[in-house]
């Protein structure tokens, strides 16, 4: 089976052929869709998809953006919503509580969009979601961007193993030695034959490190083109490539990995 752990069905680029695109994903060979949530709307609709489509694992968060929604601008760059914040993180908690989530996520830290009086509220969320994630044993899909460090630091001092790092954007050898000394997974997206950063990871992340998504519709393999989850069939194959695999050897590790993500924490080895 093929895996897209990081996904987002519920864009608006999905609207009008959603069912089609989770029945390319499942031609493909996609065993698991986890879709990602953003915000109340996106978490609701996912709950919602994951009900018509068996291949769907739910996956509710708070985009680190949303998270701080109250502290922005009127005119902040990018179309942000204003809820209550604690509101849906209790909706996550009582959906994790009543076994309808498969992760939590995405969550994080953001210091490319946001500014450092927004660092102590995002920090705040990210602690709470690690909180359910970790109360509940599910995986935590983290987005972070220009704040990796800072956001490693956190999920350690909580001691969270069920990590996978998203379109991880920062220096490669932290990625590494987060795989290395602290179990945590790294999931690549679809755009990695042109991208040599996201081909250095997998490269040389430890193999049982190695997760496959697409943040569909974004990252794809062509610019300009939409991405959908059966777009992790050539990252696989590249990753057959790169460390001289079959491709059935591949798809079997990262099938494998995503397994382990999902079972309960230490059960495998690096």
């Amino acid at each position: 089976m093929y895996v897209d752990i990081h996904t987002h069905l519920t864009h608006e680029r999905f609207a009008h052929d959603v069912d089609a695109v989770v029945a390319r994903a499942r031609t493909a060979g996609l065993g698991a869709i986890m879709v990602n949530g953003l915000e109340p709307v996106s978490n609701r609709a996912i709950l919602e998809l994951a009900k018509t489509h068996d291949i769907v694992e739910p996956a509710l968060g708070l985009y680190p953006v949303d998270a701080v929604c109250h502290l922005l601008p009127d005119d902040f760059t990018l179309r942000v919503n204003r809820f209550d914040v604690d509101a849906e993180i209790a909706f996550i908690r009582s959906m994790a509580g009543a076994g309808r989530l498969s992760a939590v996520g995405e969550c994080g830290l953001d210091g490319h969009w946001l500014g450092p009086e927004t660092f102590p509220e995002q920090e705040r969320v990210f602690e709470e979601l690690i909180g359910i994630a970790m109360e509940y044993r599910l995986p935590l899909i983290i987005h972070t961007r220009k704040r990796e460090r800072r956001c490693a630091e956190i999920l350690r001092h909580s001691g969270a193993q069920k990590v996978d790092f998203h379109c991880y954007g920062g220096k490669a050898k932290q990625a590494l030695r987060w795989a290395h000394e602290d179990g945590w997974w790294f999931s690549i997206p679809a755009n990695a034959r042109r991208n040599e950063a996201f081909a250095k990871l997998l490269r040389e992340l430890p193999q049982a490190r190695v997760l496959t998504e697409t943040d569909a519709p974004y990252m794809s393999a062509k610019p300009g083109e939409r991405s959908e989850p059966a777009a992790v069939v050539d990252t696989v194959a590249l990753l057959a490539e790169l460390r001289g695999w079959t491709v059935e050897q591949a798809r079997e590790q990262v099938w494998t990995n995503y397994q382990s993500l999902r079972g309960p924490p230490g059960q495998d080895q690096l």
